[in-house]
């Protein structure tokens, strides 16, 4: 089964989600399932460095990947990352085009154009695509506030979309929420979408002591809330920060951020302009530094804007569950994470914008280590249960194999 992956990102970027999550499940299907083979047309550009800084071919012990000269997406306007996707989008479909059939696309939703590529493809060669859902655009644009809904861009990318969806063989989405808002808002039916869930690495990541590496060189104690990720559009960062302000620093409560991303600047200010002393803004660690990273919170923080619900799952939260630690997430009930705090009962939620609510389930759990503790293994109990790599690439082995049979 000769499967080709297109991404913008590809290893060895390890700076996005994206590009991590598929390296990681091609490079564990290559080297475990001997019917897989995989070939790779990404970009030369990595997504946090320079452009055409990578290699145009390189064979990944078996993996074979085939790098575009294109602009990078990542741009701060609007217009220009949707010309340099479409760009990347355009000389991927020549690249398909000159090269011999596999028997499947796999393909993301970034750049949002990509999918236009593999539809066009799979009409002039009858080969099925397979369609993983991280973003929905133009949904999360228009949720952003970005772009009106009436726009004629939108409902023009909207219908556009559908087209996408419908044309794919599979449509993998990352939880529930985001399966029911297929369903809801483009028709699509429930036996072409499939719910695979992102993952974290159970070697990588164990339940560890908290009193790191990570605490102590960075002069840390009490009780620690942490965000550690992408400091992205579609997080409520206000109302985490309206907490750390209403508790203030006597609760022996300090808020940990960690990471890099377009609200930055945003966090720093607020920091900086209301003396908010029990909030620390760092860095990005080394990934051989991350698991002491995660050892050291207390609690772990998940957060969405309202209006997100069911167009993206934090991969984070996988990563927080492998750590032993408890999740405190501001997301709406419907949300995946919401779902599974509840099922697995490892976690709090707490009301999207609620600074109060979450202020005093941050000051409880302070005073309940052993609540802490408990919420603590059971976060790591289901995660062995559902949320490893070698469980959740057996589950896209088995969507491969249907559609490259045809069924």
């Amino acid at each position: 089964m000769k499967i080709c992956l297109i991404s913008e990102y590809f290893y060895p970027d390890s700076a996005g989600g994206t590009p991590m999550v598929l390296s990681h499940l091609t490079r564990y299907l290559q080297d475990t399932a001997p019917d897989i083979q995989f070939d790779v047309i990404t970009s030369t550009n990595l997504y946090r460095g320079e452009a055409n800084s990578l290699v145009r071919f390189e064979n990944w012990r078996g993996i074979r990947i085939f790098r575009l000269q294109t602009p990078k997406s990542n741009r701060p306007s609007t217009l220009l990352r949707l010309l340099a996707g479409a760009a990347f989008s355009f000389a991927t479909l020549l690249k398909l085009l000159r090269r011999s059939r596999p028997d499947l696309l796999f393909i993301v939703t970034n750049p949002p154009t990509l999918p236009l590529a593999a539809q066009i493809y799979s009409r002039l060669k009858g080969v099925p695509y397979v369609y993983l859902v991280h973003d929905l655009y133009p949904d999360l644009a228009v949720a952003l506030g970005v772009l009106p809904r009436e726009h004629p861009i939108a409902r023009a990318f909207h219908h556009a979309q559908r087209g996408w969806l419908h044309s794919a063989r599979r449509v993998v989405v990352l939880g529930r929420c985001m399966r029911d808002y297929l369903a809801t808002n483009y028709g699509l039916p429930a036996d072409k979408i499939e719910v695979i869930t992102n993952w974290s690495d159970a070697n990588a990541i164990q339940p560890r002591d908290k009193n790191t590496e990570f605490r102590q060189n960075n002069g840390l104690s009490g009780f620690v809330v942490l965000y550690a990720g992408g400091f992205g559009q579609y997080q409520n960062f206000d109302c985490i920060l309206d907490a750390a302000k209403l508790l203030g620093p006597d609760a022996g409560v300090t808020w940990v951020f960690v990471g890099d991303g377009a609200r930055k600047n945003d966090i720093a200010a607020r920091i900086d302009r209301e003396k908010l002393d029990n909030v620390r803004l760092l860095p990005f660690v080394p990934d051989a530094e991350f698991a002491d990273l995660l050892a050291s919170a207390d609690a772990s923080l998940v957060t969405l804007e309202a209006g997100a619900e069911g167009l993206g799952v934090p991969s984070k939260f996988y990563n927080i569950l492998a750590s032993g630690r408890p999740t405190v997430a501001l997301v709406s009930p419907s949300c995946e994470v919401a779902r599974v705090l509840q099922e697995a009962d490892c976690g709090v939620r707490v009301e999207q914008g609620n600074a109060k609510a979450l202020a005093q389930t941050i000051c409880d759990l302070s005073n309940a280590p052993t609540e802490v503790e408990r919420l603590g293994g059971n976060a790591r109990r289901v995660f062995e249960q559902k949320y490893t790599l070698p469980q959740i690439a057996a589950h896209f082995h088995q969507v491969f194999q249907e559609v490259s049979a045809g069924r």
